[in-house]
């Protein structure tokens, strides 16, 4: 094996591996049980924020080093208040997306009820009431909210008022006392309007668009680029793309390049948008992201190069399709997916699917995993007259956004609360096994599934065979929820809610 061909597989260049595909290396010497014989916590790196002040981006790295980009926030003292979406959360202001009639009939069944109806009796209560008044899509949506303001009982923030407070969602008050003079206005009960006034903090978000440099043996920071941003919270997760020795991220609200050996800043292009979560891809000479619309950008200097405005949303990523007829770029739109030509940026087909999931491809098959019910997993197939369906499995799920596999002519869902196994060609079910599988997309090495379980609380390995699905290892890592993991080798880079954490997985651990 060639020292270039080595270095290529032992690396992890950007989102879902160096195929942009979730494989690792196929002959992978993993643990056999992780188990048994726990994974080796290899380093753990300095503090790294996360979620609202940091988003969701995955690790990549080119064997050397981890990169990571981060829309790193702080808090500065303002005399400013404003409400947000972290300052509604921290409120528990959520909106309840049910009929109008459904709506009031579950505030009054919450004031209705007794005090004496606690533990296990109010539970069966809930149960019941979900049972009786939502439907399928309901009860997978709301249930869980509908379920927690029961149990709050008449503690629970009315509707109305809830409603009111998204009216004003990011509305900036000039002090402290002009928000008072709002919550003063409004008919709100006092204990509310105190508990408002309380929770909005006297600082003003700020941020700056960060790239990191790790050496990959040891966690210490190598290099930093920081650039000043803006705030845009937690949709801002993407994953940054190695290509050559450059790389390329999404900040803020800007695209940039830097070097993979110090750091510096080549160029940086304005996207015109905000908190963007689709990781670039780097195909000849171009880097193409999702920002609003499809976009692609030369690599050496960061001009436009095209734009499809039909592809729109800014969660989903690209990738490359080859078949026996054509290369294209294809992407998940809000509605459906599309594939572009990658000199052009012209749409050469549009097709069922839509959310924020990458699809996956092998020879003449497409793969895209679609958010809604009716669509689920489907299969399209490339033909000398252009594409076509070829099969699909409707399901219904909270959330859509874990990417397929492609293994040894199957397809493979790990999410959507499941574990799905469908033979490419004929579309026939293989197994189906229910899993507490979300939205963190699973990658695949020496034969087996590796994917993050109950919200990243752990991490799962199955082998990537039909029969083989319901049995699991499991190993606690607490890594962060949305995120995916990355395979260096044998070296498993994690991100988790204060840093980025490396194991060893291999059976030959090191001493």
């Amino acid at each position: 094996m060639t020292s270039s061909l080595l270095a290529e597989l032992n690396s992890w260049p950007q989102w879902r591996g160096p195929n942009r595909d979730g494989h690792g290396i196929p002959s992978a010497n993993l643990l056999e049980n992780i188990e048994e014989t726990l994974p080796t916590q290899i380093w753990e790196s300095m503090e790294i924020p996360s979620q609202d002040d940091g988003g969701f981006g995955s690790v990549i790295s080119d064997g050397k080093n981890a990169y990571l980009s981060v829309v790193w926030h702080r808090n500065e003292p303002s005399k400013e208040r404003i409400i947000d979406s972290l300052v509604m959360r921290k409120l528990g202001l959520r909106n309840v997306n049910l009929p109008q009639e459904l709506r009031e009939k579950a505030e009054q069944d919450r004031l209705a009820l007794s005090p004496r109806l606690r533990g296990s009796k109010l539970d069966k209560w809930i149960d019941q009431w979900v049972a009786d008044h939502l439907d399928r899509k309901q009860k997978m949506t709301q249930g869980s909210l509908i379920a927690s303001r029961f149990k709050q009982g008449k503690l629970a923030i009315p509707l109305w008022v809830i409603d009111r407070m998204f009216t004003i969602k990011d509305r900036v008050f000039p002090t402290q006392n002009a928000l008072d003079q709002w919550l003063g206005e409004q008919d709100f009960p006092e204990e509310i309007r105190e508990k408002i006034s309380q929770e909005v903090p006297p600082t003003k978000r700020m941020a700056d668009d960060v790239l990191l440099a790790l050496d990959l043996r040891t966690g210490k920071q190598i290099w930093k680029t920081s650039l000043s941003g803006v705030p845009s919270g937690r949709a801002s997760s993407s994953t940054p793309c190695l290509a050559g020795q450059k790389i390329f991220a999404v900040g803020g609200n800007r695209l940039f390049c830097v070097l993979a050996e110090n750091g510096e800043l080549l160029w940086e292009s304005s996207l015109g948008t905000e908190a963007v979560a689709s990781s670039p891809l780097f195909t000849d000479e171009k880097v193409v992201v999702l920002a609003n619309t499809l976009r692609a950008f030369d690599a050496a200097s960061g001009n436009q190069v095209w734009e499809n405005t039909a592809v729109r949303g800014k969660t989903a990523s690209p990738v490359l399709w080859s078949n026996d007829w054509q290369t294209s770029i294809v992407c998940n739109s809000s509605k459906t997916v599309y594939c572009v030509n990658p000199e052009t940026g012209k749409t050469i087909w549009e097709g069922p699917g839509g959310g924020a999931s990458t699809p996956a491809s092998s020879g003449n098959h497409l793969l895209v995993h679609g958010k809604k019910e009716e669509v689920g997993l489907i299969c399209f197939l490339a033909n000398p007259l252009g594409i076509s369906e070829k099969w699909r499995f409707p399901k219904l799920t909270r959330r859509t956004d874990s990417s397929p596999l492609v293994f040894k002519k199957k397809a493979i869902l790990f999410g959507a609360g499941m574990r799905l196994c469908i033979d490419l060609q004929s579309g026939r079910v293989l197994r189906n096994v229910p899993a507490k599988h979300d939205i963190s997309s699973p990658i695949l090495a020496g034969g087996k599934v590796l994917a993050y379980e109950i919200n990243g609380s752990f991490l799962v390995s199955v082998k990537a065979e039909p029969d083989k699905l319901g049995e699991e290892q499991k190993f606690k890592l607490n890594a962060l929820k949305c995120t995916s993991p990355a395979l260096v080798g044998t070296k498993l880079l994690v991100r988790n809610e204060k840093g980025i954490a490396c194991y060893e997985l291999g059976r030959d651990i090191p001493n």
